[in-house]
């Protein structure tokens, strides 16, 4: 029984390891998006945001425990996903820019082209930008379909930001998304 469980974390290891040698490290302030950060409380999200309209809420395991998960739309193509603890609602996820990178008639809104990272990238930036803005550009993660849509994902201790660009589509930036590790 033993082997079994070594033998599937060894594959699974093998497996993860090109993944993690597409992603490059940044330092934890530049884990920001539009002005939001994860473990944010939902209070300071409505600070900048309001309110917002809740469009999913459900279930999750974290830390062996059930908790409580809402994902609030606040336009501008911006979306908050929240896990809830003793000490509130803290964000979890923070996804701007079309849903599905995929479907190439969506366009994100006008206002969220305005949402940037700390380092000033945002929806429309191009490669070349992120080279600029990070001072290098990790190995992109592409998808199988065509037109590829290709991943550059940066790093941090607590939280990772992927900026997704179907090159064929549009030159910039279509998503990105900062989620917890």
């Amino acid at each position: 029984m033993h082997l079994k469980k070594f033998l599937c974390t060894a594959l699974l290891a093998l497996i993860l390891l090109p993944a993690s040698l597409c992603a490059a490290d940044l330092p934890d302030e530049d884990m920001a998006l539009g002005g939001i950060r994860i473990g944010d409380t939902r209070a300071e999200v409505e600070e900048i945001y309001g309110t917002g309209n809740r469009y999913a809420d459900g279930v999750d395991v974290w830390n062996g425990e059930d908790v409580g998960i809402h994902a609030i739309d606040y336009g501008a193509s911006l979306k908050v996903t929240y896990r809830s603890s003793s000490l509130g609602w803290h964000v979890i996820s923070v996804h701007l820019g079309v849903n599905d990178v995929n479907d190439y008639f969506s366009k994100p809104s006008e206002e969220s082209r305005y949402l940037e990272t700390p380092r000033g990238i945002h929806l429309d930036s191009t490669v070349e930008d992120l080279e600029e803005a990070y001072g290098y550009l990790p190995k992109p993660k592409c998808s199988r379909n065509a037109p590829p849509v290709c991943g550059y994902f940066y790093d941090g201790d607590t939280a990772q930001i992927a900026f997704y660009i179907c090159t064929e589509h549009s030159p910039g930036i279509r998503a990105i998304w900062l989620h917890e590790k």
